[in-house]
């Protein structure tokens, strides 16, 4: 074998290996339900999750202030990630698990014109907010959830949300367990007996 053939395997044969082990590592954990992707400082902010745009993408919507009198609560697009452990136990159980983080990232309403017609069409990022479940953590949080507000898209930390500030609408108004799944189609095709 030439030295280029050996140098090469030598180079990709870790990647390969490391690959496959966090692969395994991953359904490891994701079958055993204590997986995490919430990680906090220790003023208890949230940080920002790492990769979720690999995350399940669960929908969007769009609040535009033309159909809310110039003023919506959250005058953007929404696109909304679920963790994938929490979207496998979804799947399986049709409940949210303790650890589930969902994201929601905003963006703003560009352009109401684009080639495929009139419409909202997304302009520029403006920041993200998660909320999270956590039986311990949040034990005297409405269903166990807490809710973070990012102070920008590029903040790091998130801090957390007074009750009245997020909870009380989830809690009145989300279908299930604080999530508004009757907005997301993905959620409710994923539950088990659909």
């Amino acid at each position: 074998m030439s030295l280029l053939k050996k140098a090469l395997l030598g180079s990709i044969a870790p990647i390969l290996l490391s690959g496959m082990l966090l692969a395994q590592v991953a359904s490891v954990s994701a079958s055993d339900g204590q997986t995490s992707y919430a990680k906090y400082t220790a003023d208890n902010e949230l940080l920002r999750p790492v990769n979720y745009r690999e995350w399940v993408f669960i929908g969007a919507s769009v609040t535009p202030n033309d159909l809310n009198d110039g003023s919506p609560a959250f005058p953007e697009f929404h696109n909304v990630y679920i963790d994938p452990a929490s979207w496998a136990h979804w799947q399986k159980t049709g409940k949210f698990r303790n650890g589930t983080v969902i994201v929601k990232e905003l963006v703003s309403v560009g352009s109401t014109a684009a080639p495929s017609g009139k419409g909202y069409f997304p302009g520029e990022f403006n920041g993200i907010a998660a909320m999270v479940k956590d039986s311990k953590r949040f034990a005297d949080r409405p269903e166990n959830w807490a809710f973070f507000g990012f102070a920008s898209y590029e903040a790091k930390n998130g801090n957390i949300q007074a009750d009245e500030s997020c909870s009380s609408c989830h809690k009145a108004n989300a279908a299930e367990d604080m999530i508004f799944t009757q907005y997301y189609p993905v959620l409710r095709d994923g539950k088990p007996g659909k």
